[in-house]
């Protein structure tokens, strides 16, 4: 799902390539392949380069990281921690529900793989009022220095 009011920073990663992006790109992309992030609806992650090495000095924040995906005026952050994140996936997952815990593994993976490529990864959420589409973003600085990780979209009615 596609909100056109937010910049889609994985378009142009994506013309990129991994060679400019490194092993953070590649390394994300394997981990989320056929992974949902799911609440009302299912939506895949998407690698995301907030900044480019260099573009930005100012410690990640979510006002930083919802001023680089250009979100709405008026929006509202939440931050999580990258636990409370993916807690649906990896802790409050329904013991009967066999496909789901067949994925946990792959979740529990998913969040070593962003602990480490990215330096001191935070989940940032990005309500806009009166939308049911809520932006996310786990992102961190990367090796180069970029500000880069995963967006995903939640629906909340």
């Amino acid at each position: 799902m596609s909100d056109p009011s937010f910049r889609d920073p994985s378009r142009a990663d994506a013309a990129r390539g991994d060679a400019t992006s490194g092993d953070t790109r590649a390394r994300l992309e394997r981990a989320v392949a056929g992974l949902v992030y799911s609440s009302e609806g299912d939506a895949p992650f998407t690698y995301v380069e907030l900044a480019p090495p260099g573009a930005v000095a100012e410690p990640v924040s979510p006002a930083l990281v919802a001023r680089l995906a250009g979100a709405p005026a008026g929006s509202r952050l939440e931050e999580r921690t990258l636990d409370a994140f993916l807690a649906r996936h990896r802790g409050r997952v329904d013991p009967a529900d066999a496909a789901a815990q067949a994925l946990r593994p792959r979740y529990d993976a998913l969040a070593a793989v962003l602990r480490e490529t990215l330096a001191d990864p935070r989940a940032v959420r990005v309500v806009v009022p009166g939308r049911a589409e809520v932006r996310c973003y786990v992102v961190g600085r990367d090796a180069r220095g970029a500000i880069a990780g995963l967006a995903t979209t939640a629906i909340e009615t």
